[in-house]
């Protein structure tokens, strides 16, 4: 039922906030991702699923999440017209064709997929920007960074590179360009715009409406600009083999980057369960970088703990602040809200159980299964308080 302040939803609203269907299908996007594993070792799948758990996550349930946000955002940014629901339903048919691709193995047919889905909204954001009356914030030159790392990474997975040592070079650099980029540089980039808001304080991304960048705007964005250029820097590096180098090029530029333009060192100490959760997020985000630069060896399992709880914690974080936000219960979050707490807390239980079935092996298969499980438990608990306000929207 639609709150005093809320409204339902109608076909002009998804034109408007494309967020409305793209985050569920995110979720749904990562469910069956996570959902391969227990599937594969119960002897339901045969195929390993590394290639399109992968996959599924990245392109699916970031990017379902990535491109509702930025389908949202970017047009009231801009002053500029919306998607329109014919654009949206396109974009969305495009995503869950591309997770049914993933889902059943058909790993080419998804990247393909993926790639005409990117093309579109691209074309569909160009074509705002000329009509725009605004400038984006300046940390969104990330998001343009982003979208270029994603569309060569899916590029080189379409072309396939042979076999041969040159082409293990080029699939190494796919998949942190598609896995690691896409994501994290649009978090680094949005952040400091939207991440204040959580904590009451205003942002210093946030500039009065103008068609032309003031001073002000290009430092922020040749800082902002300046970390991206690092962290792309720091994928060439990994692929050379210099595993401890990279992650710690990584670390060293997401911290000072973090100290210099997030607000957490201005936050207050005791915050609501949104500002606790952002804080753990970001925490295991740089974490997990620093500890595959000092045990190299364990990079794929420690990695998890950058992709789970930092990447995932963040986008749920934000999506609730954004789904809230925008169907009038803005206030609701301003209790201790336990339902998101304990959601996080199984999110990152199963992230630590997954990662504990590497440094054991002998348990391998059931912390892959149980991992998966209370990572899916916890993502429904947020999916049942969350998602069905998708349907509501703020009167004001």
């Amino acid at each position: 039922m639609a709150s005093d302040q809320s409204r339902r939803i109608t076909l002009g609203d998804i034109g408007k906030e494309p967020f409305r269907l793209f985050f569920p299908a995110g979720v749904l996007a990562g469910i069956v991702g996570v959902s391969l594993w227990p599937l594969h070792f119960g002897g339901l799948i045969s195929l390993y699923p590394g290639q399109a758990h992968a996959r599924l996550m990245a392109c699916g349930l970031f990017g379902g999440f990535i491109l509702g946000f930025l389908g949202t955002a970017m047009p009231r940014m801009l002053s500029a017209p919306p998607l329109g629901p014919g654009n949206v339903l396109l974009l969305l048919a495009l995503h869950l064709s591309m997770v049914v691709s993933f889902a059943t193995q058909h790993v080419g047919l998804g990247d393909r997929l993926f790639l005409v889905l990117l093309g579109l909204f691209v074309v569909l954001m160009f074509r705002r920007a000329r009509h725009r009356r605004d400038m984006p914030p300046p940390g969104f030159v990330l998001v343009g960074l982003a979208f270029l790392c994603v569309f060569a990474g899916t590029l080189l997975a379409v072309f396939q590179p042979g076999q041969d040592e040159a082409g293990a070079y080029w699939v190494s650099l796919q998949r942190l360009l598609c896995y690691q980029g896409f994501v994290l540089l649009p978090i680094l980039g949005i952040g400091p715009f939207i991440l204040p808001r959580f904590f009451e304080l205003p942002s210093a991304h946030d500039f009065p409406e103008s068609l032309v960048p003031a001073a002000a705007w290009k430092k922020k964005a040749a800082l902002a600009l300046g970390a991206g250029v690092l962290i792309v820097a720091s994928f060439f590096i990994e692929v050379e083999g210099w595993f401890r180098t990279a992650h710690a090029v990584r670390f060293a530029t997401i911290l000072v980057y973090l100290a210099l333009e997030f607000p957490f060192h201005r936050a207050p100490r005791f915050s609501n369960a949104l500002g606790a959760c952002l804080r753990i997020a970001f925490a295991a985000l740089a974490g997990g970088f620093i500890a595959i630069a000092l045990w190299p060896g364990f990079r794929v399992s420690l990695l998890h703990l950058t992709l789970i709880g930092g990447f995932a914690v963040v986008t749920f974080t934000v999506a609730t602040r954004v789904v809230f936000g925008h169907s009038g219960n803005l206030e609701k979050l301003r209790g201790r809200n336990a339902w998101m707490q304990i959601a996080v807390a199984l999110m990152l239980l199963g992230m630590a159980t997954r990662i504990s079935g590497d440094f054991w092996p002998k348990i391998m298969i059931s912390h892959y299964t149980f991992g998966a499980i209370l990572w899916i438990i916890g993502v429904l608990l947020w999916s049942c308080f969350v998602l069905p306000k998708v349907s509501q929207v703020d009167n004001e």
